[in-house]
């Protein structure tokens, strides 16, 4: 069957267009004559979850590893929620590279095994720890794996009793991240790093290709980021989307809202990448939401989940002949962003999923 849809083009579209699918699931350019109409009159490329973990979940005690046909159900439920493309950023022990995706999944780019040393991140996560001096070796492992992207925890409290204790340190030095990044990038790949503190500036310097989280950032950092073309990934709905345990984090959580809410509009002025991801916490209409509510216009925030994340991660997603994925609204979410939670035709890879 060949489908037919005739919307506004988002995240900036003004006027509605045409796009056709063959019956192969193609993109095709020109008018089928037997394609079936599909709902909605605004259309995005499918959504992108740039920082996401469907082999993790939250647990009362901290993050739990998911098995894979749990992992493969929480894929299947973004999928149904338009989210087309995911990065997968770490799981424990690489489990994310073995799912056997079926058609009509989201893409799945995988980062594998979380990188972080023993004592410095969650011990349910990190079946095997990465002390600094073999650092690239298991880096360089993970790449050959996954085909394109390494996760390194860069800092990160000391683990207690299973679960992180006091402020956020340093987990290797800035010499055995530059050693490792120079490998992963000769070999063709890319790296994401964790970080919560004022490592920014010296782990760009390092050549790191996307900040995620990046809770210590200031604006000279954000301007070397803009330089490199380095992308941030804020996960507001992990970050902030979760009630502070005590008095003091409430108040560290409150001051860091008024700080994005700077640091977001001056990313998007200067030019870095940003990129919606919701970590554990989504669901994703809920980042784009909070990116909204922090400071980005709502087409700066759509653009951070649809076209932005599909270029960084080097993605394809409107050439003619190649298998189509868009995801229709009968209104315009940049009226309202809660529509995003309420796709009306969903297309992945050529296989229509609603």
């Amino acid at each position: 069957m060949s489908w037919s849809v005739s919307a506004v083009p988002l995240p900036d579209g003004d006027r509605p267009v045409d796009v056709w699918v063959d019956a192969a699931g193609f993109l095709a350019d020109e008018p089928l004559a037997d394609a079936e109409r599909l709902p909605g009159r605004y259309v995005v490329p499918g959504l992108v979850d740039a920082h996401a973990h469907p082999a993790v979940a939250g647990g009362a005690a901290g993050p739990v590893a998911l098995g894979g046909p749990e992992a493969l159900s929480l894929l299947a439920e973004w999928a149904a929620s338009g989210v087309c493309l995911v990065r997968d950023a770490g799981s424990p022990g690489g489990s994310a590279l073995h799912l056997d995706l079926s058609p009509g999944m989201p893409r799945l780019r995988a980062a594998g095994r979380f990188l972080a040393p023993a004592g410095q991140y969650f011990p349910a996560l990190l079946p095997e720890e990465v002390p600094e001096q073999r650092l690239t070796e298991p880096a360089l492992g993970e790449l050959a794996r996954s085909g394109s992207w390494v996760k390194v925890i860069a800092d990160f409290p000391q683990v207690v009793d299973g679960m992180p204790a006091g402020s956020a340190e340093p987990t290797y030095s800035v010499d055995a991240v530059r050693a490792m990044v120079t490998a992963v990038h000769a070999a063709g790949g890319r790296i994401a790093a964790h970080v919560t503190t004022d490592l920014v500036p010296q782990l760009v310097q390092a050549g790191v290709d996307s900040i995620e989280h990046g809770t210590g950032m200031d604006e000279s950092a954000l301007r070397m980021m803009a330089r490199t073309q380095v992308a941030w990934t804020p996960t507001l709905c992990a970050v902030l989307g979760r009630p502070g345990s005590t008095p003091e984090a409430a108040r560290q959580r409150a001051d860091y809202q008024d700080r994005v809410r700077e640091l977001l509009p001056l990313a998007h002025r200067l030019g870095v990448p940003i990129l919606a991801g919701t970590d554990t916490a989504g669901p994703i209409a809920r980042e784009v939401a909070m990116l909204a509510e922090h400071g980005l216009g709502p087409t700066a925030a759509l653009e951070a989940a649809t076209t932005t994340g599909y270029r960084f991660l080097g993605e394809s997603f409107d050439r003619v002949g190649q298998p189509a994925t868009l995801v229709t609204y009968q209104d315009d979410p940049r009226e309202d962003l809660a529509i995003l939670s309420a796709p009306v035709a969903i297309i992945i890879d050529g296989v229509r999923i609603r």
